[in-house]
């Protein structure tokens, strides 16, 4: 029944109209058997007012005619000394009773009168006349019963000659009227139980108060007749709000079928039948309704169909750039994997490493060949030094032959000495070498430092280069000391043989000099021997290193132009990377510009419509919403300004303003009039002053004037949605679009929606 009731507008409305009226049927019987027991109690009280004063000249007369008459005197009548009875029919009660002289005078002239009081209205409990202290004498017959020894019973059923002096019985007997009502109202519960209205007259005996006269009205019947009509308007109110219900069921059912019609239309709209309308259905709200809704869904399907042309082309893209992206994912992750240090410039040092170590190898297998050269060289003087010296045997043993072996150690020593320049060249060559090895293995050791982790490798053969380098110099040192001996020896020997010609006399000492000096001859060539093998031992070491040297930066050259490869690929994937964030970021635009312009333009219509209703309803007139009398508001930095209208603004649109903060993308939307002044902002930026300046242009943004060049472009727009692009004075660039606001025919401002760029 609940949901029924909440899913259906007929059941809505007449729901609340029942309900509306049933609380105003509600207010209406209470307070018409409010004033109906108001008038009830009136009239009781003033039925009760005219008892009472009958009442108390009628005793007044009786008591003034029994005085005349002599039946008891004044005094006696006005005497206090009230006597207990004792004896007789009333001596056993529980309540103490009294008599007096004129008691027994009043039994038998005022209890008739008193009584005809009751039966003549059955809201009447008791009329009774008493002394100014409360004493009773003659009570209704109803409650002057005999005694029956119950004293509850006794006491309700025979209450006379009793004193009342309890504070409503004393205040009945002792009222004399002085406050010119003539009579006293009293509510008590009486000592039986019922609450009761006493309503007391005083009585006067010859100008001399004497007592009161008291009429008790009982208050349970005056409710139990108020209660009855209470039921009786509660009857009457459910019969008419049953058949107002059923009227009204069929009224609204028949008023909404139009509206059923637009339903149902509508319904069919969201069904996908885009081609509905209604046909014109009466001239009032649903009628105005039906031309509102043929417009709409106009207006919603040619911006459905745009919009899905638009999102089919954004889904081809946002494909297409998806693609792009996960392939220059991938080639940024495999280019990651591959890059693990050099650049460019690394593989350009490095193949002039490579330039260089394979120089080195030459170079090392140059010094390889001389080498061999020299010890061969070596061997053969070692050879012509024996050949010298068997000859300098032949020449002790026959002088005969001198000059002719002389001849030929000549000869021999020419030979040697130009070997030993040879000798000499090939050991400037080998030490020429050393030094650019050393050299070379230098610049190894630094390129080996600039490779880093790659060149490890790289500085160990470097290391190896120079320390080979340094022996090489040192054993070219020693070839060189023994081709000077040679070289001098030579020389001496060719001078000995010159001189040998000129006579053979000295030729022994000769001889025995030329074998002395082949025997050192014999021993240098030795020692140049072994100093050539260890050169050539030196130069097989030194080509094997540089042949590892070359091998190593080759590598590293292969590394580094991996690197430089993938460098280039990676700026290759960053350049597509940039092409599709700027496609992505061109089609978000469109698409926050699209979306703004219709947000724009739905919420200055909301707001027209706001301010139209304000006019309508009298809330403020036309000149007063175009005032530009702005009322600053004191201690303001930014100033601020009150209008007639701002604080109206602030309950009503308040909450519509934030509605477009849903949008994360949304900074702001403000209502702004043609001068820039914004009567009320989000409540985000609504804060109340602090008389900090940076916080409150920031977070205390509302009833200011923004009158900048932005502000006023988009207040002061008669035209199409504008955009612009400005900085906010908070600093955040922002996509400012804005449509205008008219009311009534008059251009009165725009209404503002910021986009976060």
């Amino acid at each position: 029944m609940f949901d029924l009731i909440k899913n259906r507008i007929t059941a809505k409305i007449v729901v609340s109209l029942v309900v509306i009226l049933a609380v105003i049927m509600s207010i209406s019987t209470v307070v018409l058997v409010e004033r109906r027991a108001s008038v009830l109690r009136e009239q009781l009280l003033v039925k009760a007012k005219g008892l009472a004063l009958l009442g108390a000249q009628t005793m007044s007369l009786v008591l003034e005619n029994a005085l005349a008459a002599g039946q008891f005197s004044e005094a006696e009548l006005f005497d206090t000394d009230y006597q207990k009875i004792e004896s007789g029919e009333l001596a056993g009660s529980a309540i103490p009773k009294y008599s007096t002289p004129y008691d027994r005078y009043l039994d038998n002239r005022i209890t008739t009168f008193q009584d005809s009081i009751l039966n003549e209205d059955p809201m009447v409990v008791f009329a009774v006349l008493v002394d100014r202290n409360g004493y009773l004498p003659t009570h209704n017959s109803r409650y002057s019963q005999p005694l029956t020894g119950d004293s509850e019973k006794d006491k309700n059923d025979n209450r006379t000659k009793r004193i009342f002096n309890d504070p409503v019985g004393l205040k009945a007997a002792q009222f004399t009227g002085d406050d010119k009502n003539n009579y006293l109202h009293q509510e008590y519960p009486r000592d039986t139980g019922e609450m009761m209205w006493d309503v007391s007259a005083p009585v006067n005996v010859n100008g001399q108060h004497w007592g009161g006269f008291r009429i008790g009205f009982s208050m349970q019947q005056t409710e139990a007749a108020i209660a009855d009509l209470r039921s009786d308007v509660l009857w009457m109110m459910g019969l008419f709000l049953i058949v107002a219900v059923l009227t009204i069921s069929v009224i609204v059912s028949l008023l909404l079928k139009p509206l059923r019609r637009v339903t149902a239309a509508a319904n069919r709209l969201a069904d996908g039948s885009l081609d509905e309308t209604i046909d014109q259905i009466g001239s009032d709200e649903v009628g105005q309704l039906a031309v509102a809704f043929n417009r709409m869904s106009q207006v919603i399907v040619g911006n459905l169909r745009e919009q899905i042309g638009k999102s089919d082309q954004m889904v081809l893209s946002v494909r297409e750039a998806i693609r792009q992206l996960s392939g220059s994912a991938s080639g940024i992750m495999a280019i990651a994997a591959q890059q693990s240090s050099g650049s460019t410039e690394q593989a350009t040092a490095v193949q002039q490493a490579t330039t260089t170590s394979e120089e080195i190898a030459v170079t090392a297998r140059q010094v390889a060949e001389n080498s061999e050269r020299v010890e061969a060289m070596a061997q053969t003087a070692g050879a012509a030094s024996v050949s010298g010296k068997e000859a300098v045997g032949d020449a002790i043993s026959g002088m005969l032959s001198l000059r002719e072996q002389v001849q030929s150690i000549a000869e021999a020593m020419l030979e040697l000495g130009e070997d030993s320049q040879k000798i000499g060249g090939i050991v400037d060559i080998i030490d020429e070498i050393s030094d650019q090895t050393n050299l070379l293995s230098l610049n190894a050791a630094i390129e080996a430092a600039g490779a880093g982790e790659a060149g490890k490798r790289f500085s160990v053969v470097a290391n190896e280069v120079k320390r080979l380098a340094e022996r090489t110099v040192d054993a070219t040192g020693q070839i060189k000391a023994l081709i000077g001996q040679i070289q001098k020896a030579t020389n001496a020997t060719i001078m000995l043989t010159e001189d040998g010609t000129k006579g053979v006399d000295a030729a022994s000492e000769l001889v025995t000099r030329v074998s002395i000096e082949l025997d050192n001859i014999n021993r240098s060539v030795g020692e140049t021997q072994a100093a050539a093998g260890e050169i050539k031992l030196s130069t097989q070491q030194q080509t094997t290193a540089s042949e590892q040297m070359v091998e190593t930066i080759a590598e590293v050259r292969d590394v580094a132009m991996q690197v430089a490869e993938s460098a280039h690929e990676t700026t290759q994937a960053i350049g597509e990377l940039t092409s599709l964030a700027e496609r992505l970021k061109v089609m978000v635009e469109d698409d926050l510009q699209a979306k703004g312009k219709t947000q724009t333009l739905a919420g200055a219509k909301l707001l027209e419509t706001v301010l139209n209703d304000a006019l309508n309803s009298g809330t403020f007139s036309l000149d007063q919403l175009f005032d530009e009398n702005y009322v600053p508001i004191p201690h303001t930095d930014p100033q601020k300004y009150h209008t007639v209208y701002d604080r109206y603004l602030d309950e009503r649109i308040t909450g519509i303003l934030d509605g477009f903060l849903d949008n994360k993308m949304v900074a702001y939307a403000v209502l702004a009039d043609r001068n820039g002044y914004v009567p009320t902002h989000n409540s985000k930026y609504s804060h109340p002053s602090t008389g900090n300046y940076e916080i409150d242009v920031a977070q205390s943004r509302q009833k200011r004037i923004f009158d900048h060049e932005v502000g006023i472009k988009a207040a002061r727009n008669t035209g199409d949605v504008l955009m612009q692009v400005y900085e906010r004075d908070t600093g955040e660039k922002m996509w400012d679009i804005s449509a205008p606001v008219t009311v009534q025919g008059r251009h009165w401002g725009g209404f503002r929606i910021g986009y976060y760029m």
